[in-house]
């Protein structure tokens, strides 16, 4: 077993872990290729436990428990926040593909960014939050329907040894997507319940990246559309050259 903990600062939604960088944490200590389901919010400042769950020749599923709540302990807490806060899938990876956008294009796109900041649906996340020091993901709209911002590692996610943390592009593309599923063709924010990233070539610092967002489909009959409550996404970072160097897939239900 291993512990997970989420710093304060790490929110997405208010007092609740950033779904990205939590799945990225996650899967830094499954080690392998999964998707990842957000079954809760995820507590701040907590230390949770990774445990494996054998359903086969091996761990197949992974879970990442809150033990204050856990069934043994229920007295505890009186939050009724089920125990398990993500689980995690062995899964081959399949991902969709879409074209290359340049930095300049995604720039310009950044500027069409749809939403006011008195209406922005999560004003503190680290990431696309409203806050002088958040990241900046903050995608609008570009002329073929796809959303996209320019991007940039954060200094302080740079480490000593001069390698970009990972977990910010994990982070990136998980609000990248969002503003494409809540926003494109009406005002209908979302919140993560499935993600998965593949990660092809590391992030260099003081680099700039096109993040692109789209509509994708599922296997289970989801398309690019909503469907209900639901509805599918799919984003992409590219290099200055077009190159991409990691693409994600994720469902998302209407707030």
């Amino acid at each position: 077993m291993s512990t997970v903990r989420i710093p304060h600062w790490f929110q997405g939604p208010t007092g609740s872990g950033q779904g990205g960088w939590t799945t990225a944490r996650f899967i830094d200590i499954i080690g392998q290729p999964a998707t990842v389901a957000i079954r809760a919010p995820i507590p701040l400042d907590t230390d949770l436990t990774v445990v494996s769950v054998e359903t086969g020749p091996g761990p197949q599923r992974w879970q990442l428990i809150d033990d204050r709540r856990s069934p043994t302990n229920i007295n505890s807490d009186s939050d009724p926040t089920p125990s398990v806060i993500m689980e995690g899938e062995r899964w081959t990876p399949d991902f969709d593909s879409t074209d290359a956008v340049s930095i300049e294009e995604a720039a310009a796109a950044r500027k069409r960014f749809p939403v006011r900041e008195a209406d922005h649906p999560v004003p503190h996340c680290f990431s696309c939050g409203t806050q002088h020091d958040s990241m900046g993901v903050q995608a609008g709209p570009l002329p073929d329907g796809r959303y996209a911002t320019d991007w940039q590692a954060p200094g302080w996610s740079v480490g000593a040894d001069g390698s970009v943390d990972g977990a910010v592009l994990w982070a990136a593309l998980d609000c990248t997507a969002a503003w494409y599923v809540g926003y494109e063709g009406g005002n209908r924010p979302a919140f993560t319940v499935q993600y998965a990233v593949e990660v092809s070539e590391a992030v260099t610092p003081n680099e700039s990246y096109a993040l692109v967002a789209w509509g994708t489909a599922t296997g289970d009959g989801i398309g690019t559309g909503w469907d209900g409550r639901k509805r599918a996404g799919a984003s992409a970072a590219f290099t200055k050259d077009g190159v991409c160097i990691a693409r994600s897939r994720s469902l998302w239900v209407a707030i």
